[in-house]
């Protein structure tokens, strides 16, 4: 592997030692990076006492900029792309391997998990509903068929990362997928199981789904309105892709 496989991490002790389990033997020690963004429940020491990469955000500052410390140390360490595996327990090890692989084969720029690939859309929760309305949308804003807009396990080569870094961002899921369509990304989905939550509490909760949508959309808006002038600047090469220097 010459890519990062990065772990935002807020709160997960109970599951996170699963996980750390299911990467063992799999993903290279040297290519992972747990990132605690401000736990308060010691998930810190868990990747601690298993001796593996870990970088620590001092306080919460959100799931979109722990995604931003870890596309950023892969810019830092020269690697040609970095993978999002959830903290949770509900993402699986098969399914990494298999986006890993999809880039590394065709060399998409982007590669999604997706729960809903070839699968019949069906009635469910008002956050389901939310999934299918911004998949659509995300399918027309960016001209390429989406039908998984909210998957964390999805993985970004290392040549659009400057532009994620700089996109307005929610959660970076239909937004992330809309700005880097438009500035070029080739943009592939591959099917994953996602298993349920065996403890802890989603990111999710009532107060934030409330808010996510208008925040996407505000965020989808500001691609709309500078991807162009983003673009430019990238083939320009004015967007540095080595913050080490």
């Amino acid at each position: 592997m010459n890519g990062l496989v990065a772990i935002p991490v807020y709160n997960e002790a109970p599951n996170l030692q699963t996980v750390i389990d299911a990467l063992a033997g799999h993903v290279p020690v040297e290519n992972l990076l747990f990132i605690d963004d401000g736990s308060s429940d010691g998930s810190h020491r868990l990747v601690e006492a298993a001796g593996l990469p870990l970088l620590r955000h001092p306080i919460n500052l959100g799931y979109e900029e722990a995604l931003r410390t870890g596309m950023t140390e892969v810019l830092n360490q020269g690697l040609d792309y970095v993978v999002f595996f959830d903290s949770d327990g509900q993402h699986q090890v098969d399914d990494l391997l298999a986006v890993i692989a999809v880039h590394e084969r065709e060399g998409y720029d982007l590669v999604i998990g997706s729960r809903n690939l070839g699968q019949k859309p069906t009635a469910g929760s008002l956050r389901s509903f939310g999934t299918q309305f911004f998949s659509t949308l995300t399918t027309v804003l960016a001209t390429t068929k989406v039908t998984d807009v909210t998957c964390g396990l999805k993985l970004i080569s290392r040549r659009f990362i400057p532009i994620a870094l700089e996109l307005p961002a929610e959660d970076m899921h239909a937004e992330l997928i809309v700005g880097l369509a438009r500035c070029g990304a080739r943009i592939h989905e591959v099917p994953i199981t996602v298993l349920p939550r065996e403890a802890g509490e989603s990111m999710y909760h009532f107060h934030k789904a409330v808010l996510y949508p208008a925040k996407t959309f505000i965020c989808l808006l500001g691609d709309l309105l500078f991807y162009r002038r983003l673009k430019d600047r990238w083939l320009k090469g004015e967007l540095d892709d080595d913050p080490v220097s």
